[in-house]
């Protein structure tokens, strides 16, 4: 450590033909090299144009050749020139920078060229003839003491800050309309219903007034009547408060820097097993609205809480790992990664699930304000834009525009291998989201009430897990536009496959987060206005 090397020889390898083409298509389509030096990955270093200092940005990375496409040729990088950057701290060292700078050289000898020479030849690849190709490289020691060791990835972890505000300005904008909806709902419509209810009249006066008006009011008797099929939407409500809280935990983990991007999958181990551990949550909730909606079997609610949604998740990555399998893709999750999992559901996720539920069995059911009637009450013909088609194509619409740019960077840092760390910001979008998700669909549910609609309870989860149309639409223009454009190799079945099942991963925890946020915000929203009605 800490010496300089002019130029040592790797290795000499010999190209077959095969080899030899594959090189040149995989130059022409940018594919990169990424080498690591204590955590941190080789860069390819860019200046700011704009910046007096020259202040250096890097990404991931660096060019396994160059494309001359007005030739059409690929030039193979065979000799890479490493700069590691560090600081003296005491008697040692700190390695603050690791930067890359490949260089095509035609050389067969085993030998080091001149790299001082004038005369050297870049090497030609993607021909059909086999080449001989020595690999070398050097290494530079340098001090760079305007980069302190804690702040080593701020060049790696480059921010488009005013992109970033100007689509908080836009969710915020967003967020103030809706709200002024909410707010002539709550503040006019209903106040001037209510009054009706308020009034110190005897009970054949309130009874001509009800029968007068129409909407919400008239629903008193069946708005709490327990769901068609509870028993599939408690574990599935229990489940997106277990997905919605395990979200919320790795985003403040990453606010608070705990999850440095030298923790190479650490996002992804964070989340599994906050996962497991929040399940509890989701056995507790799930639990207690099985019993508020007139559940009898604990345990059968508690292991449908703890197998359905995983099951679901596992059997799409299931399938994408049968083909990944059987085109031996470094992708692939190896098998004894599989037991684990399971290991870790059956020892600590399964329980704690039964823990959850039992004490949300015990607890007393929720008091609802209003009496169900014996006999449910006729749902009469609904207007159109209500349709299940045309009011979830609305209601996911407006809390799309609130993510889509950010959406944007999250996609590209996990398919184009840029960094994203800007949580931050991701916090920010997610309580704006939440509050347009609740307020969307407490819109949407209080014209469902008062077009006379009283099966609410799943629409409520269907506005709120609207918007995922979108974005799982939104995760295919980006695959059509930015990667299968730029990468004419993500064409096939298994990259293609690989991307969609992952995409709708993303989408379905997703749907389950915004879901279970607008159906709670519709939920108190409904036993708000329907606790300040007085009936005899």
């Amino acid at each position: 450590m800490g010496r300089n090397t002019t130029c040592q020889v790797l290795c000499t390898k010999t190209l077959s033909r095969a080899a030899n083409e594959e090189a040149g298509r995989l130059i022409a389509q940018d594919y990169m090299a990424e080498w690591l030096v204590d955590k941190l990955p080789s860069a390819t270093v860019y200046l700011r144009p704009l910046d007096k200092q020259r202040s250096k940005t890097y990404d991931p990375g660096f060019r396994i050749g160059d494309y001359d496409a007005s030739l059409k040729r690929a030039y193979l990088n065979n000799h890479v020139t490493l700069h590691i950057l560090y600081e003296t701290h005491g008697t040692g060292r700190r390695i603050v920078g690791f930067e890359a700078y490949p260089r095509s050289i035609k050389n067969s000898s085993g030998k080091c060229p001149d790299l001082d020479s004038p005369t050297l030849e870049p090497l030609l690849v993607g021909t059909n003839e086999e080449t001989l190709v020595t690999y070398s490289y050097s290494v530079r020691w340098i001090e760079d003491s305007t980069v302190h060791w804690a702040h080593r990835w701020d060049r790696y972890l480059r921010t488009t800050a005013q992109v970033h505000w100007y689509a908080i300005f836009n969710s915020f904008i967003i967020i103030l309309l809706l709200s002024g909806v909410v707010a002539v709902i709550l503040m006019r419509m209903l106040n001037r219903d209510l009054a009706i209810f308020a009034r110190d009249v005897n009970e054949e006066e309130l009874r001509d007034d009800i029968e007068e008006t129409s909407g919400w009011k008239l629903l008193h008797g069946d708005v709490f009547r327990a769901p068609e099929y509870g028993g599939l939407l408690a574990p599935l409500l229990g489940t997106t408060v277990q997905v919605m809280y395990t979200a919320i935990a790795t985003v403040v983990l990453g606010t608070l820097g705990i999850l440095s991007p030298s923790y190479r999958g650490g996002l992804l181990t964070t989340g599994i097993v906050m996962f497991m551990l929040m399940g509890s949550a989701s056995g507790y909730y799930s639990g207690h609205l099985y019993r508020t909606w007139g559940g009898k079997n604990w345990f059968k609610n508690a292991l449908m809480t703890a197998i359905l949604v995983p099951l679901l998740l596992v059997a799409i990555e299931m399938v994408l790992n049968a083909f990944l399998w059987y085109r031996s893709s470094s992708a692939a999750m190896p098998f004894s990664t599989l037991v684990l999992l399971f290991v870790l559901w059956t020892f600590i996720e399964l329980p704690l699930t039964m823990l959850g539920a039992w004490f949300g069995f015990r607890r007393q059911p929720y008091s609802e304000p209003m009496r169900t009637n014996a006999i449910p009450r006729p749902v009469p013909p609904q207007p159109k834009y209500l349709g299940w088609p045309i009011s979830i194509l609305l209601a996911g619409s407006l809390p799309f525009s609130v993510i889509f740019i950010e959406m944007f960077y999250v996609l590209k840092s996990i398919w184009q291998d840029a960094f994203y760390y800007e949580y931050g910001f991701t916090v920010i979008i997610g309580v704006i989201l939440a509050v347009t998700v609740c307020e969307t669909t407490v819109i949407m549910v209080w014209l469902l009430l008062n077009s006379g609609h009283h099966k609410w309870w799943w629409r409520s989860f269907a506005y709120g897990a609207s918007s995922s149309i979108y974005f799982f639409l939104y995760s295919l223009v980006f695959y059509y536009t930015r990667l299968r454009a730029g990468m004419p190799d993500t064409n096939g079945l298994v990259p293609a496959l690989t991307f969609v099942l992952h995409s709708l991963l993303f989408t379905i925890v997703y749907a389950l987060c915004t879901g279970s946020m607008g159906f709670f915000a519709a939920y108190f929203f409904i036993r708000r206005i329907y606790s300040m009605v007085k009936l005899s």
